[in-house]
């Protein structure tokens, strides 16, 4: 049966092909209707032919997997502007806080006795995505419950017993 259409929980792993996990939803499974748009084309393709409680690899190539580099998100400071204290090692991951608060995680990429460099492109940019998937729960995206309107009063009833809904034990 395909799964197209209906409503998909997967625990999966996303690695890039030297190996590196970049995601782990494995204990944390994600659930969301298995439609083009919901996740990369090649994890919906995978998903769509999947049975409960297999497990699958798909893969998305480096021009189809995520946004191109951006220039504009490579951004040097300079160092009077970063806390004396802090430590800064080319090629780590810091947390920058922007002038409204957000805190950004950005690689140091570049360092010298006056500045920094700081690289906010993701690192998935340009790399193929490898994702380990397993299929735990498909069913319909039916409604659980009926919607009964009683004037304006308006109340969800009980779910129906009858739910076809698969899952994995």
């Amino acid at each position: 049966m395909s799964n197209e259409g209906r409503l998909v929980k997967v625990a999966y792993r996303g690695f890039f092909d030297d190996g590196f996990t970049f995601i782990d939803q494995t204990e944390q499974p994600i659930e969301f209707p298995c439609l083009d748009g919901w996740m990369p084309p090649e994890f919906i393709e995978t998903v769509r032919d999947m049975a409960v409680g297999e497990t699958r690899l798909a893969r998305a190539g480096a021009d189809v997997a995520y946004e191109d580099r951006r220039d504009d998100r490579v951004m040097e400071m300079p160092l009077d502007r970063i806390p004396s204290d802090a430590r800064l090692v080319v090629g780590e991951i810091v947390s920058l806080e922007g002038t409204d608060g957000r805190v950004c995680p950005a690689r140091l990429i570049e360092l010298s006795n006056t500045h920094a460099v700081f690289d906010f492109n993701h690192d998935a940019v340009c790399k193929a995505l490898n994702f380990e998937i397993t299929l735990l729960e498909a069913r319909d995206m039916r409604p659980r419950g009926r919607l009964q309107t009683c004037g304006n009063l308006e109340q969800v009833c009980p779910a129906d017993e009858n739910d076809e809904s698969t899952q994995v034990d």
